[in-house]
């Protein structure tokens, strides 16, 4: 169920992006983007697998071979494994014309693979991913884990339906993997973006647990203005000067509104602390995801706010501070 700050229509229902060869030839792709692919529609996979592994590694892809693959498997509609199994199988010329824009866009555009596949795997799950929505990062499934775990050992939090509020939700990843994890929670949502509302809806009934999440459209709680046991979030959170030096993967492909957190990067996560502030029960907790140079400054906006103890700073798997903790002083 989703409730909305203004009135809008119905979202229609989206039809399986397939890959169409007739959408692929529309695009014009570089001239040595593995050109000599439609002049010679015999091909085996794993001719095309190679040929465009090594094209996508001239443009500095970071993972050519796997990506490679996966696009194929796109156009195949297969998994891996048969891709293996038919490497000797000969592609026709519209197939290969359908690889060969993806590969163009991946390449020439640095379009990121979840993108162009409309899916990503996030804590054991698919998600699908639109576009003009956050791509969700492995560093995230640290956040979950940790929220996961603060429902089951926080006092605070161990009544009959704790309220759980997930604030800038973009594809649902965190809220729909902690609705299917554990079912005890009441789970509310927020986004000011309708494509996100949409992505995380989607991906709510999916995985089934639709009936348990209030997705709301707007900006942080939304007009939510019942108690919370739990706020999570993964908020803009880099500075806006940083942000044209990022990968094109990420600046030029993901929606500015959930990268860009202000001059020092924690504007929206300073407003967030304040709904934390006034909605938190005494006892519940706030848990956010953080720049990893910004741990002095998450904690002294812990310190302003004048309402939490206990906060900190916990390492994700690569060391760096990551995950912003407090609980509400009662």
């Amino acid at each position: 169920m989703r409730r909305s700050l203004r009135k809008r229509g119905q979202p229609g229902k989206r039809r399986r992006n397939r890959v169409g060869v007739r959408r692929h030839l529309r695009h014009g792709g570089d001239a040595d983007c593995v050109a000599t692919m439609t002049h010679e529609p015999r091909h085996t996979v794993g001719e095309l697998v190679l040929k465009s592994a090594a094209w996508l590694q001239a443009r500095d892809i970071d993972s050519p071979r796997l990506d490679a693959e996966l696009l194929l498997c796109r156009v195949m509609d297969c998994d891996r494994l048969r891709l293996y199994m038919e490497w000797e199988k000969p592609m026709v010329e519209l197939e290969v014309a359908a690889y060969r824009e993806l590969i163009r866009r991946r390449g020439a555009d640095h379009e990121p693979v979840a993108r162009l596949l409309e899916r990503k795997e996030f804590y054991g799950r698919v998600f699908f991913v639109a576009p003009g929505v956050f791509v969700p990062r492995p560093e995230t499934e640290g956040l979950v884990e940790r929220a996961l775990q603060l429902l089951e050992s926080e006092s605070a939090l161990q009544v009959e339906r704790p309220a759980v509020f997930d604030i800038g939700t973009g594809s649902g990843c965190i809220v729909v993997t902690m609705a299917a994890e554990d079912a005890r929670a009441q789970y509310h949502a927020s986004d000011a973006s309708t494509e996100a509302l949409d992505a995380a809806e989607r991906n709510a009934a999916t995985l089934h647990v639709e009936k348990r999440i209030d997705f709301r459209q707007g900006r942080l709680l939304a007009g939510f203005d019942g108690p919370l046991h739990l706020l999570v979030s993964n908020p803009p959170y880099i500075r806006t000067d940083e942000i044209e030096s990022l990968q094109p993967e990420v600046k030029d492909h993901d929606p500015r509104a959930a990268l860009d957190g202000g001059e020092d990067g924690l504007d929206i996560v300073r407003e967030i602390v304040e709904e934390a502030k006034t909605h938190l029960v005494p006892g519940g907790c706030i848990l956010m995801e953080i720049g990893e140079e910004q741990e002095e400054g998450m904690l002294e906006v812990f310190k302003s706010a004048d309402a939490f103890e206990n906060a900190d700073v916990e390492r994700d798997d690569f060391g760096k501070p990551r995950y912003a903790f407090a609980r509400r002083r009662g």
